[in-house]
């Protein structure tokens, strides 16, 4: 699965606001343990709150655990590169007002802190740290209100329409830094913008977020990291190259899957930086390589008798086990045998039907049956399965022979998405994930589309369902089927 989460680690909100004498200010308070974050900023209330240093403010203070990200890129969970991190805090709807068209401001906060334990958010009642002036015990911010970098590549800014919005922000800037070891990670503080501060845009309430301590589970705020992890193995659609295609579409990918006793393991020799394996085609007679190997093209345009495989890598990781290889077919055969191999040892020998790709044919908008072949009715938190769907055309109408024959081959589809939602209020899970990430584009093989699923994702006790969009000529149609199963605490 291409998506994975990183729950905070501590939050808080921060304030120098008026308690309700409106003398007093609540700038030792602590809301630590909260389930509610909030932003304000109130202008006038009284006449020693006019301007940026004395306007009333409430901040928020959010952090999670960088080393929990730094061990999943390390064990190969997620990748080292082409991931896209980004900050989720979800509205809290709420009965006061609710400010319209501002900015929030991100910024990494520059000092160690500590969250706290006080819950009062009205009376400012409960004492502790952190809190406006001091970031832990015994630990002044050297400017209250917390301390944080500023300027380019500290900041990052979101304009908000309304008051209902969720908070959904890129902070690739943040991790980077962190990951690179040039900044320490202390996470960020969430403000409204400066000039709003200043009092030159008036007074903001109150925008409100759930917070960690929150007892909705897909509310609680969280880092998000995805990732294009699909596969498109051509096995089961390659095509004979053709001038109606350029040249990258003209390219078939293959790949050899080395599983030792149901575990993926890199074949002896052929470790990652190692020996590259080859791979030579062949027409085939009854099933088997026959004659000479076959001119093929390679990736860079030449032609030549055997493609270089090797160990696949995945967004800069290695994926232990696979071998890709890609090629352009020159060679009119119903049936082509791939053998994989390097000196004298043979690893592997396959076999695919390249077809011929024809112009002159209208397309025509399709309609597809698609059912997930091993979906069970419930799983626990700690499954990861790998979900197969099986693909037809609605107006497939088989004949004696088809209906005689046991595997009946599923339809690719190259572009296909999936979802997920809760049932029993419709709250989404993770949406379409058709932008520039791709994070729940399916993979592909010979046996058709495939996803995986991390169920420790989901908040036991529900039941989730899946629904699935295809991209065919040009646009996205969703499909009618829904699946649907339940997750259990093991």
């Amino acid at each position: 699965m291409a998506i994975k989460r990183y729950f905070l680690s501590k939050d808080n909100t921060i304030t120098n606001a008026y308690k309700s004498n409106l003398i007093t200010r609540g700038t030792g308070s602590n809301m630590g343990a909260s389930d509610i974050l909030e932003t304000f900023v109130i202008q006038g209330q009284t006449s020693a709150s006019l301007n940026a240093s004395t306007a009333e403010q409430s901040r928020v203070l959010l952090q999670f655990d960088m080393q929990e990200v730094l061990s999943d890129i390390t064990n190969g969970t997620v990748p080292s590169s082409s991931v896209e991190y980004r900050l989720k805090l979800f509205n809290a709807p709420h009965g006061d007002t609710t400010p319209l068209s501002y900015s929030l401001d991100l910024h990494m906060v520059n000092g160690a802190w500590t969250e706290g334990r006080g819950l009062d958010m009205d009376s400012y009642t409960d004492f502790g740290e952190s809190n406006w002036e001091f970031a832990r015990a015994g630990a002044a911010w050297n400017s209250t209100g917390s301390d944080y970098y500023a300027g380019d590549g500290f900041i990052t800014s979101s304009f908000l329409t309304g008051g209902l919005e969720d908070y959904d922000v890129n902070i690739d800037f943040a991790v980077n830094k962190w990951r690179t070891g040039e900044y320490q990670n202390h996470g960020f503080v969430l403000k409204h913008t400066d000039p709003v501060i200043s009092g030159t845009l008036g007074t903001f309430f109150t925008k409100k977020f759930f917070g960690r301590n929150s007892e909705f589970f897909l509310k609680r705020p969280y880092v998000e990291a995805k990732w294009n992890s699909s596969r498109q193995d051509n096995r089961g659609e390659s095509i004979i190259s053709s001038s109606l295609a350029d040249a990258s579409d003209n390219l078939n990918k293959l790949f050899l899957y080395n599983s030792i006793r149901g575990q993926m393991k890199d074949i002896p020799g052929l470790e990652h930086g190692s020996q590259y394996v080859l791979v030579n085609f062949y027409s085939a007679s009854a099933g088997l390589p026959t004659g000479s190997p076959l001119l093929v093209v390679n990736s860079a345009g030449a032609t030549v008798t055997n493609i270089t495989g090797g160990l696949l890598v995945e967004n800069g990781t290695n994926i232990t086990g696979v071998y890709s290889c890609s090629f352009a077919s020159t060679s009119s055969f119903d049936t082509v045998c791939d053998v994989w191999f390097s000196g004298s040892k043979q690893y592997f020998t396959g076999s695919f039907d390249p077809v011929q790709l024809n112009a002159g044919e209208l397309t025509h908008e399709e309609e597809y049956i698609t059912s997930i072949t091993n979906l069970k009715s419930t799983y626990f938190r700690t499954s990861k399965p790998i979900l197969r769907t099986f693909v037809r055309r609605k107006n497939w109408d088989p004949n004696i022979f088809t209906v005689a024959t046991s595997d009946i081959e599923p339809e690719i589809v190259d572009k296909s998405y999936y979802r997920m939602y809760r049932t029993i209020d419709n709250m989404e899970v993770f949406p379409y994930g058709t932008g520039s990430s791709q994070e729940t584009l399916m993979s592909y093989d010979v046996s058709g589309n495939y996803f995986d699923l991390d169920m420790n994702m989901l908040e036991p006790g529900y039941s989730y369902a899946l629904k699935f969009t295809y991209y065919v000529n040009g646009k996205y149609k969703e499909q009618p089927e829904t699946f649907k199963f339940k997750v259990e605490e093991e």
